[in-house]
């Protein structure tokens, strides 16, 4: 059951970043950077509610596995949600630069 939350959250996290480098016209640095936040943001969010969760649902979550996928997930989101965004930026970059008649 963790490892589903978890992997859910990450999906999430990574679907924001894609959104961010897709949409975003700012700089390659601050596209990165809200890649990097959106990872942040859900590995925190995945933690807060799978312990309100399992406060209010006492069994539900291994508290050991919870914790081990909490830190796996706080390394690999922020970087992965980074790399996403900035690759994805890049892209739309370059596909648009394509299309200019000159």
């Amino acid at each position: 059951m963790e490892t589903v939350t978890a992997l859910v959250a990450a999906g999430a996290a990574f679907a924001l970043s894609y959104l961010f480098g897709r949409s975003l016209t700012a700089s390659f640095l601050l596209v990165a950077l809200g890649g990097l936040l959106a990872g942040a943001g859900f590995a925190v969010l995945f933690f807060v509610s799978t312990v309100t969760v399992g406060h209010l649902m006492p069994g539900l979550f291994e508290p050991w596995l919870l914790g081990v996928h909490f830190i796996a997930l706080l390394v690999v989101a922020p970087l992965g949600g980074a790399a996403i965004a900035a690759l994805t930026h890049r892209h739309v970059e370059r596909v648009d630069a394509a299309r200019l008649p000159f």
